[in-house]
C-alpha cells in the first residue's frame, strides 16, 4: 500500500512527486524484468528440473504463475496485491515475500535516488549562476572603470561643471580685455613728457592707474567683487598719501616714476600670463567634458544592459537557491523515511490449503464427463454395430424368411476372453489418460493452472 506522506505537505514537502498508481505500475515493470524472475527462480528452486529449462521458458512460466494487481480510487489508497501459483506452499510464500521485499527496495532506491539527481542538479545550477553572477559583476566593475568619465550617475556634475567652467571662460575674457586696457593706458601714460611725468608724483600715478582699474572693473564686476573691494581699498590709501605728500611738498625724480610704471606693466602682464594658462585650462576641460557629455547616452545604454544582464541572473541565482533548499528538505524527508512510501500490510504466510484448483468442482465434473462419454460411447457402438440380435435383423440382412431362430451360444472359453479383452482395454484407456495428464503436467502448464485458464475463458 502506498502510504501518504506523514509532514504536512504545507510545511515541507517531498522532492518525488510520481503518482502513487504510476509509481506502482513502475515498480510492477521493474519487477517483471528477465533477470529477476530468473534469479528468483533459481533462488527458490520453483521448477523441478530447472537446470535442464531453458531461460525464456523459466521467465514465461514465471509470469505466467505470478499475478500482480492494482486497486485504487478516488478518496483510496492505492494497493498492490501479489500472489503467486506453486507446486510448494512454501515456495510460493517464499516467492512472494521476495517480491515484496524487492518492491520495498525498489520504492526506496527509486525515491532516494530522485532526491539527491535533484538535489545534485541545484547544486550543480547553484554553482554554476555563482560564477555567471561573478562574471556579470566584474564586467560592470570594468565598464565603469573604462567610463568612469562618462557615467551616466555624473551626468549632472558634468553639466553643472560645464556651466561654470563657460562662465569662468567668460569672466577670464572680460577680465583679459580689461586688462589690455589698463597696459594701453599705462603705456600711453609711460609715453608722456618726462617734465610731465616729473611734475606728477608716483602716488598720484598710482592713483590715476588704480582709478582707471577700478572703472573698467566696474564696466563688469559688482561693487561686492572682492577684486572691487581691494581697489577700493588701494585708492583710499593712495589718496592719503597724495594728500600728505601735497602738504608736504615733496616731489618725486623723474626715474622713480618711470620704475613705477615698469612694476605696474609688468604686473599686468603676469595677470595677463596667467589669465590666458588659466583660459587654456578651462577650455581644454570644456572639451573633455564635452567628448564626455556625448559619450553618456551610449555608456548609460551598455551599462543598462548589463546590470539587467546582472539582475536576472540574480533572479535565476535567487530561484534556484531556493529550489536546492526545498530539495535539501525532500531528501531529508526521504533519509528519515517521512515522505510518500510502500508499506506492506500483510507478509505472505504459508498456505494451509491450496488455492486451486476447486477439487470438489473437478470431481463432480469428471463425474458429469464420465457419465456424458459413456452414454455417448454407447450411443455410437449402437448406432455402428451390425450385429443380428432379433428375427428381424435376420431377414433385413439376407432377404428371406427363417422358420426359426436360435440364439449365439457362447462357449465359457469364448466369455472369458471377452471380459479379459474389455478389461484389458479399459485399463489401457486409463493409463493413457493419466500419462497424457502427467505429460501435460509436467512438461506444458500444471493441471491446476490449464483448469483456472479453462475457467477464465468460459466465464466461471
Amino acid at each position: 500500500m502506498v502510504e501518504g506522506a506523514q509532514i504536512p505537505t504545507i510545511l515541507a514537502q517531498s522532492t518525488v512527486q510520481t503518482e502513487a498508481s504510476e509509481q506502482l505500475q513502475i515498480i510492477e515493470q521493474r519487477l517483471m524484468t528477465r533477470a529477476n524472475l530468473i534469479d528468483i527462480s533459481r533462488k527458490f528452486q520453483v521448477f523441478a528440473g530447472e537446470q535442464d529449462l531453458r531461460p525464456d521458458e523459466v521467465v514465461k512460466r514465471m509470469k505466467e504463475q505470478t499475478n500482480i494487481s492494482l486497486s485504487s480510487g478516488r478518496e483510496r489508497a492505492t494497493i498492490m496485491k501479489i500472489s503467486f501459483t506453486a507446486l510448494s506452499p512454501a515456495i510460493a510464500a517464499d516467492v512472494v515475500n521476495d517480491f515484496v521485499n524487492l518492491v520495498l527496495e525498489e520504492d526506496a532506491e527509486r525515491r532516494l535516488g530522485t532526491a539527491g539527481e535533484t538535489l545534485e542538479f541545484f547544486e550543480q545550477e547553484v554553482s554554476r549562476l555563482n560564477v555567471l553572477l561573478s562574471q556579470r559583476s566584474a564586467e560592470i566593475v570594468a565598464f565603469k572603470e573604462a567610463n568612469q568619465d562618462a557615467l551616466p550617475e555624473g551626468l549632472e556634475y558634468r553639466l553643472d561643471r560645464q556651466s561654470t567652467l563657460q562662465e569662468r571662460l567668460n569672466l577670464g575674457a572680460r577680465e583679459l580685455a580689461s586688462l589690455r586696457d589698463q597696459k594701453s593706458r599705462l603705456q600711453a601714460l609711460g609715453s608722456a613728457s618726462t617734465q610731465d611725468i616729473s611734475s606728477i608724483s608716483p602716488d598720484r600715478q598710482q592713483l590715476a592707474a588704480a582709478r582707471a582699474n577700478l572703472s573698467a572693473d566696474l564696466a563688469t564686476l559688482s561693487e561686492n567683487h572682492p577684486k572691487v573691494k581691494n581697489l577700493r581699498a588701494k585708492i583710499q590709501q593712495l589718496e592719503a598719501r597724495v594728500e600728505g605728500s601735497a602738504i608736504g611738498g615733496s616731489n618725486v625724480p623723474a626715474s622713480t616714476t618711470a620704475t613705477v610704471l615698469q612694476l605696474q606693466l609688468a604686473e599686468i602682464e603676469s595677470e595677463m600670463a596667467f589669465l590666458e594658462e588659466e583660459t587654456s585650462r578651462t577650455e581644454s576641460e570644456l572639451a573633455l567634458l564635452r567628448v564626455a557629455i556625448e559619450r553618456t547616452p551610449q555608456v548609460a545604454i551598455r551599462l543598462e544592459e548589463l546590470e539587467r544582464e546582472y539582475e536576472n541572473t540574480q533572479s535565476l541565482y535567487n530561484e534556484a537557491a531556493a529550489a536546492r533548499a526545498k530539495a535539501q528538505t525532500g531528501e531529508q524527508i526521504e533519509f528519515s523515511s517521512k515522505g510518500e512510501r510502500v508499506s506492506v500490510i500483510e507478509q505472505a504466510a504459508v498456505p494451509n490449503r491450496p488455492t486451486s484448483p476447486n477439487r470438489k468442482l473437478i470431481a463432480g465434473g469428471g463425474v458429469f464427463a464420465g457419465g456424458a462419454l459413456a452414454a455417448v460411447f454407447f450411443v455410437l457402438t449402437e448406432l455402428v454395430n451390425r450385429t443380428i440380435r432379433r428375427p428381424i435383423d435376420l431377414m433385413r440382412g439376407l432377404g428371406v424368411q427363417p422358420l426359426a431362430t436360435i440364439p449365439y451360444i457362447e462357449l465359457p472359453g469364448e466369455r472369458k476372453k471377452r471380459r479379459v479383452i474389455t478389461t484389458f482395454v479399459v485399463i489401457l484407456i486409463i493409463a493413457a489418460i493419466v500419462a497424457g495428464l502427467w505429460i501435460v503436467h509436467t512438461q506444458y502448464l500444471p493441471l491446476d493452472l490449464l483448469f483456472d485458464r479453462a475457467l477464465e475463458r468460459m466465464g466461471l
